[in-house]
C-alpha cells in the first residue's frame, strides 16, 4: 500500500511541478528529470521518470510472468480446442459412415435394377427383330 501511496503522491508532484526561473528544474524525490514537454495550455512542463528499486523490478517480473502465463494458457487452450474439433469431426465421420454406406448401396441397387429392366427390354426387342427377319425368310422358302 505504501508503494501505491508513494506512486500517487509522486505523480501528483510530477504534474504539479513547474519550472520556476532559470537553473536546474525541480522534480520530486525518487524521480529523475527526463525532458520538457508543452502541455495543452502552452506551458512547458518537465517529464520525470521513476527510478525502480529492486523490489519494484521484482514486481514487474512477477506481473510479466503472470501475464505471460495467462497468454500461454490461452494459446494452449485454443490449440486443445482446435484438436478437439478435428477429433470430433473424425468421430462424426465414422458415426455417419453406416448411413453413407447404406445410401451408396441403395444407389447402386437402383442402378442395377434399372440395368436389368433395360436388359429385359432389349431382349424383347431382339426377339421381335429375329422374328421379323425369320418370317420373310420362311415365306421365301414356302413361296
Amino acid at each position: 500500500m505504501d508503494l501505491v501511496t508513494w506512486s500517487v503522491n509522486a505523480i501528483d508532484q510530477i504534474f504539479s511541478t513547474r519550472r520556476q526561473g532559470e537553473g536546474k528544474p525541480s522534480y520530486p524525490d525518487g524521480t529523475f528529470f527526463s525532458r520538457y514537454t508543452m502541455d495543452s495550455w502552452q506551458k512547458w512542463r518537465i517529464v520525470c521518470l521513476l527510478i525502480l528499486s529492486v523490489e519494484d523490478v521484482e514486481d514487474v517480473y512477477t506481473i510479466g510472468c503472470l501475464i505471460t502465463g495467462f497468454l500461454l494458457f490461452g494459446v494452449g487452450s485454443y490449440l486443445v480446442y482446435r484438436e478437439i474439433q478435428k477429433i470430433s469431426a473424425a468421430v462424426l465421420a465414422i458415426v455417419r459412415l453406416p448411413g453413407m454406406y447404406d445410401g451408396i448401396c441403395g444407389a447402386i441397387n437402383t442402378q442395377i435394377d434399372m440395368l436389368r429392366e433395360l436388359n429385359c427390354r432389349l431382349d424383347v426387342i431382339l426377339t421381335q427383330d429375329r422374328r421379323q427377319v425369320a418370317v420373310p425368310g420362311l415365306r421365301g422358302e414356302m413361296g
